[in-house]
């Protein structure tokens, strides 16, 4: 009867275990059964494009690709694609810094108003952005009316269509893109780190280039990172502010697809994108990482 006794929870104990164990696939079945609909959409939206991308890309041809690679139009895109990008991204993460900063050290008021400006710019869409600079920039524009009024020019500037006004709003479209990564670093920062080093009698220029920038510098590297991964595949603003000669890759992938209709060539031009991106994209992760 001892035996019996002491054998019985031990039965049972193991039967809830069991259960337990069944209980918890269960709901992990129906939790995959949740992401269904969700991998679902991802495969129809984005898999299965990439791999016709990817398929009709190699049906390009080794030969396909000499050309394509030769071909003065998609080398000039990618010069102007890179160049672009480049440029815009130092202004932008300088002008980003600026205002991270000024959140940052702003009082109450400053920082609720300059947060609601960003997010204002942030969530604005790109059509309204263009409408507007479309109107600010042209040449019988807000800008150049009033640059002529003070007596600054005698002629209007020619802004738009053009370089400068696609670079402006380029510009301007990624800068709260830019913001984020580096206010995130400095909200974390211990100002007890700049008291020390004020007290040790350095000036507010020797604080800011050996305490201050090297701990916001993993901000600003993943914000570099994701404002040249946007501008890669910007498409809107070159092609209605900016002219046929300012053409980055993305529209002459439009061009092959939906004007020439070759979609071996767009789809190899946009593998190339593709490539481009996925490898900024895996530095930006990291990037990323390093400010948490």
């Amino acid at each position: 009867m001892m035996a019996l006794r002491t054998i019985g929870p031990d039965v049972s104990g193991q039967s809830s275990v069991r259960a337990a164990a069944v209980a918890a696939r269960r709901g992990r079945w129906g939790n995959l059964l949740w992401l269904l609909p969700v991998l679902a959409l991802y495969a129809a939206g984005l898999v299965l494009p990439l791999g016709i991308t990817v398929r009709r890309a190699f049906e390009l041809g080794a030969a396909g690709w000499s050309d394509l690679l030769h071909n003065s139009l998609f080398t000039g895109a990618a010069l102007n694609t890179v160049i672009d990008s480049t440029g815009i991204t130092v202004v932008a993460v300088l002008l980003a810094y600026s205002l991270a900063a000024a959140i940052w050290r702003g009082g109450a008021i400053a920082r609720a108003s300059l947060t609601t400006l960003v997010v204002i710019a942030f969530l604005t869409t790109v059509l309204v952005k263009i409408v507007a600079f479309n109107a600010l920039l042209r040449d019988n524009g807000v800008l150049n009316t009033l640059l002529q009024a003070l007596g600054v020019i005698d002629g209007p500037l020619h802004l738009f269509p053009g370089r400068p006004a696609m670079i402006v709003a380029m510009v301007q479209y990624v800068v709260p893109f830019a913001i984020f990564p580096i206010l995130s670093v400095m909200v974390r920062l211990d100002k007890r780190v700049e008291q020390a080093a004020e007290s040790l009698g350095a000036s507010p220029w020797h604080v800011f280039v050996h305490v201050v920038l090297p701990l916001t510098l993993p901000g600003v590297i993943a914000a570099a990172l994701l404002v040249f991964v946007i501008c890669t595949g910007f498409y809107v603003i070159p092609a209605t502010l900016g002219t046929p000669r300012d053409q980055l890759l993305a529209n002459v992938v439009a061009l092959y697809a939906l004007q020439l209709v070759d979609f071996r060539v767009a789809s190899a031009v946009a593998m190339v994108l593709v490539v481009v991106v996925g490898v900024l994209t895996v530095l930006y992760q990291r990037a990323e990482r390093a400010t948490r």
